[in-house]
C-alpha cells in the first residue's frame, strides 16, 4: 500500500480511515471537505486559505454546505496561480477560529470523505490546533482509495480524470467548493461499484469554540 494516501485502519490525527475491514457498517451521512491552501505543509507554516464542506444522503442526496475564504494571518496564499486566490481576497476573510463552529456544525454525526484525504485531514487539524480546539474522532473514506478500488478504465484517479470518467463537470477547479461537490457527485456512484464500506469507529458531534464570523465567498 502506498503510505502516501489513507488506507483502511489507517490512524491520522482526527480520522479513523474505514472502507474494508472494518468491525461495522454505518448508514450515516457524509461530509465532503476540501481546503486549498497557502503551500503543501502546515509543519513548514503553510495555512488554509479557502475551505468547504458538502453533506449528502448515502444516496447523493445534498443535506447541507458551507465554503468561504480564509484569512491565514500573514496574507501569505501562496500559488494563486494554481488555486486564484489573492492576498487581497483573503484580506477580510474570517480566520478559521471564527467559522469553525459553523464548519464544525456540517461535520457532525458523519463520515469525513475528501480526495487525498490526508492532505485535508493534516491542514485542517493543523488549523484546529492554533485555534485551540480538539477535534472528535470520526471514521473517514479517502476517495482515492476507493476510486482505486473500484475504478477501472481511468488514466490515473486524480481528480479531474474522475470528473471526466463519471461526465462531472468541473466548474473551477481548485476551487475548494467545487472540488468537494466533484467528490460528493462521483461518491455515490463509486459506492454503487464497490458496494458496503465498514468502519472502525462511530460518528459523533464536534466541540465548539462559541465563536461566529460571516463567511465569505469568492
Amino acid at each position: 500500500m502506498d503510505s502516501r494516501f489513507a488506507n483502511p485502519g489507517d490512524v491520522g490525527h482526527f480520522l479513523h480511515y474505514g472502507g474494508a475491514g472494518g468491525t461495522h457498517e454505518l448508514d450515516q451521512d457524509f461530509v465532503v471537505v476540501d481546503v486549498e491552501t497557502s503551500g503543501l505543509d502546515p509543519a513548514a507554516g503553510a495555512r488554509v486559505i479557502e475551505i468547504a464542506a458538502v453533506r449528502i444522503r448515502p444516496n447523493g442526496e445534498l443535506v447541507d454546505s458551507m465554503s468561504t475564504l480564509i484569512n491565514p494571518g500573514d496574507g501569505d496564499t501562496g500559488a494563486d496561480w494554481i488555486h486564484g486566490i489573492t492576498p487581497a481576497m483573503v484580506a477580510n476573510a474570517p480566520t478559521f477560529e471564527q467559522v469553525f463552529d459553523e464548519f464544525a456544525r456540517v461535520l457532525d454525526n458523519a463520515v469525513f470523505v475528501a480526495h487525498h484525504a490526508k492532505f485535508d485531514e493534516g491542514f485542517v487539524a493543523a488549523e484546529a490546533e492554533i485555534a485551540g480546539v480538539n477535534l472528535a474522532v470520526m471514521p473517514a473514506i479517502c476517495t482515492y482509495w476507493l476510486a482505486r478500488s473500484s475504478v477501472k478504465g481511468t488514466e490515473n484517479f486524480k481528480l479531474g480524470t474522475l470528473a471526466t470518467h463519471f461526465g462531472i463537470s468541473q466548474v473551477g477547479a481548485h476551487s475548494a467548493l467545487d472540488d468537494a461537490r466533484v467528490v460528493a457527485t462521483m461518491l455515490p456512484k463509486m459506492l454503487a461499484s464497490y458496494g458496503s464500506l465498514t468502519y472502525f469507529t462511530s460518528p459523533q458531534p464536534q466541540p465548539r469554540l462559541g465563536q461566529t464570523g460571516k463567511l465569505l465567498t469568492r
